[in-house]
């Protein structure tokens, strides 16, 4: 077996392990952890408890804050470190201890420490990861909302109100284009990808190791309809299927059989196209916060966010309270921080708020950029991701 097919299989079962454990984390229920499974018990009673129900004031935290003296954050996103150093100082006396890995891994590591019984984080910054934070952690009461009504009342919906968790902005994937070769995307559809042209010149995230790209990949073959249209719309014909079970999985099995190039990280995608003196460069379906990266390494690139028959899927990004954290307040003072505070422009919110992100407030989104609204978009469907990732993932490398 290969080294690359071995470290694929390795993921597929560190992820699938996910689930084991959230399971048995279940029906262990250690000491501290109580109930773990239900909506009441010792969890939701510890979360009253603190005050997450509550709206402090920021003075009220920070004095409270202080005597804690430190905040753990488990971080998917590297920007934690530039959110690190504004908050201590802005809150002198309290130390961030800060972790970015991916979703995958916070989702894995807050299971297995507080299956044993150990509680070490206080905000737990993640996407949804194929739906597993919403199945195997907040519904279980690993993580707690704390959505202080100050800053959620200048929040659209349904982040407003019918949120699991405060989502400070919401990203995309985009399509990706070497602008010094192309003076406008070259590609405006989906199925574009399975063609000759771009045979061995298609860079993707594996999914199998990026929980953002498995979160599209599913929406794509969820809505298989809408990909059959757009089949149609490409090719003037009705689809034909080759042992697929819809137009979503038929397109993937296309993709693979056209020698796609895959890549572990976002910038690696970008980078690659958007390499200077390039004469064939590739295309490539990316992170679409990507962009703020663009002029500092002088990357010709640029996003097209026009694809038939929708772009992408809308992924929120949560902010919770790890259950029993043991510094509560600290987490709300940076879950505040995080979320551009009362005002909107608390500096725990800039590194976020670039371009190819939106925020999901009226006070303080971009203007340069498309509305959210504007962009043709997959709704995110928490139990079909979460019922259908292993499926895929097999599928996916089946047809590797």
């Amino acid at each position: 077996m290969s080294k690359k097919r071995t470290n694929r299989t390795a993921a597929v079962l560190m992820l699938c392990a996910v689930m084991l454990v959230g399971a048995a984390c279940g029906k262990s229920n250690p000491a501290g952890s109580t109930d773990s499974g239900k909506a009441g018990g010792k969890n939701a009673e510890w979360a009253e408890k603190v005050g997450l129900n509550k709206t402090e004031t920021v003075d009220e935290l920070y004095e409270k804050a202080k005597q804690e003296g430190k905040v753990v954050v488990y971080s998917q996103s590297s920007r934690i470190k530039d959110v690190k150093a504004s908050f201590e100082a802005k809150y002198p006396g309290i130390k961030v201890d800060a972790y970015n890995m991916t979703t995958n891994d916070i989702v894995e590591k807050v299971i297995r420490e507080q299956g044993a019984g150990v509680f070490n984080s206080d905000v737990i910054f993640v996407k949804d990861a194929a739906g597993t934070v919403s199945t195997e952690l907040t519904s279980k009461g690993l993580v707690h909302k704390y959505m202080p009504k100050d800053l959620t009342d200048k929040m659209v919906e349904p982040y407003k109100s019918k949120s699991p968790g405060i989502v400070p902005y919401v990203s995309l994937r985009a399509f990706y284009y070497n602008t010094e070769v192309y003076k406008e995307p070259p590609v405006s559809n989906w199925w574009d990808l399975t063609t000759p042209e771009w045979k061995g010149k298609v860079i993707l995230e594996d999914p199998i190791q990026s929980a953002d790209t498995m979160d599209l990949f599913l929406a794509v073959v969820k809505n298989a309809d809408d990909m059959k249209q757009a089949y149609k719309e490409k090719f003037g014909k009705e689809i034909e299927l080759n042992g697929t079970e819809n137009a979503g999985y038929e397109f993937f099995k296309r993709v693979l059989k056209n020698d796609p190039i895959l890549v572990k990280s976002s910038d690696e995608a970008v980078d690659a196209v958007g390499a200077k003196g390039q004469a064939k460069p590739p295309i490539a379906i990316s992170a679409s916060s990507k962009q703020r990266d663009i002029a500092e390494k002088g990357l010709k690139v640029a996003a097209t966010y026009d694809i038939k028959p929708k772009l992408s899927v809308v992924g929120p990004n949560y902010l919770y309270v790890a259950n029993n954290a043991p510094n509560p307040n600290a987490a709300k003072l940076m879950i505040r921080w995080m979320a551009g505070e009362a005002d909107g422009k608390g500096e725990g919110f800039k590194p976020f708020n670039v371009m190819g992100s939106w925020s999901t407030r009226s006070d303080n989104g971009r203007t340069d950029q498309p509305a959210l609204d504007k962009i043709k978009v997959w709704d995110y469907d928490t139990d079909y991701f979460y019922n259908n990732f292993i499926k895929f993932r097999e599928f996916w490398l089946k047809n590797q």
